[in-house]
């Protein structure tokens, strides 16, 4: 017969489990976008392309209405040149991932931080504007296309992980008596 230290250390366990998950709200996963920016027609840049990828986690994306997320990682190279998360303006609370009744609708965010470029990516469009020619102005637009990546990282609920904790801890507990009394 089992002994009854070994039935409580089994009991507490599973309710550690089911709680620790009911009582902790799902972590975050990190998702990951690439995209495209293709089409260019106007000016200069006429027929060139950029690419990049942005991530944000998912937490509260199913939700109904718009709402934006933050982004945690940005790059986008568009000329020749790399544009990092410093190029992204967080005071703007409309600047982010656009998500309309939990449907992905694409980034939303203006560049007017250069001199002689500023850019602006909205949902599926792209505009730019290259000012380094003093006259004229160079500016065109183009196409985005977004390309969803799988998941960057998953995070444990830490019930769970508190309960398979006590529950490895109930199992090594048992194993060291057991060779105690042999």
């Amino acid at each position: 017969m089992k002994n009854i230290y070994q039935k409580l250390i089994v009991a507490s366990g599973a309710v550690a489990l089911s709680l620790g998950s009911l009582a902790m709200p799902a972590q975050a996963v990190l998702m990951r976008y690439d995209f495209s920016v293709t089409n260019i027609d106007g000016g200069i840049h006429y027929g060139k392309t950029g690419s990049g990828y942005f991530t944000f986690d998912n937490e509260g994306v199913g939700g109904s209405g718009e709402f934006v997320k933050q982004v945690s990682e940005f790059n986008f190279n568009w000329l020749g040149r790399n544009y990092g998360i410093e190029a992204l303006d967080f005071e703007n609370d409309g600047d982010g991932v656009l998500f309309v009744d939990g449907v992905f609708q694409g980034l939303d965010w203006d560049y007017v931080a250069s001199a002689d470029l500023s850019w602006d990516l909205t949902t599926d469009e792209f505009d730019y504007v290259d000012t380094s020619a003093i006259f004229p102005l160079f500016q065109g637009s183009g196409e985005v296309i977004y390309q969803q990546q799988q998941a960057t990282s998953a995070v444990p609920e830490p019930g769970v992980l508190v309960g398979l904790g006590v529950v490895s801890l109930g199992g090594l507990l048992n194993k060291k008596k057991k060779l105690f009394h042999c």
